[in-house]
Formats: structure tokens, C-alpha cells, sequence
């Protein structure tokens, strides 16, 4: 019997689905049913605020990195724009 070797290769999306799930978590699904639980329909307002909330900031580390391509993200821009 002949053994079936595995390629050992990822793809954008497969990346993309790692990082997405490395930074997520399970506690976001845990949190969105006790909230639910306790509020009903009105999790999903507050979800919908949470997400306008989180694209305003996404799009504002977009800019500041669009802006000033140095290494260090946010602690270099706090350090170069905030400290005397």
C-alpha cells in the first residue's frame, strides 16, 4: 500500500481564516449569547455599534499607517505625536 503525502502549503484565505481566529477567540461567541440572554433583539443594535465603532478605528490606523510607513504601529505613532 502506497502512503499519501500531505503538502504542507497555506493560501491567502486559509492565512487569512488563522490570523481571523488567532485574534477573535471563542469568548466573542460566549459574550454575544449572555448578551442576547439578558437584552434580546437589542444585542443586535449594540452589535451594529460596536462594529461602526471598530471600522472608524480600523480605517484610522489605516491612514495613520498610509501616512508615517514606520515600524512599531501604534506605540511609534503615540511616542513620535505625543510626547514632548
Amino acid at each position: 500500500m502506497q502512503e499519501k503525502q500531505l503538502r504542507r502549503e497555506i493560501g491567502v484565505f486559509g492565512a487569512t481564516m488563522m490570523g481571523l481566529g488567532s485574534i477573535v477567540g471563542t469568548g466573542v461567541f460566549v459574550s454575544i449569547g449572555l448578551g442576547a440572554q439578558t437584552t434580546g433583539a437589542a444585542v443586535l443594535l449594540a452589535i451594529f455599534l460596536a462594529s461602526l465603532v471598530a471600522i472608524c478605528n480600523g480605517l484610522s490606523s489605516a491612514q495613520l499607517a498610509a501616512n508615517h510607513p514606520v515600524s512599531g504601529g501604534t506605540y511609534e505613532y503615540g511616542y513620535r505625536w505625543l510626547t514632548p
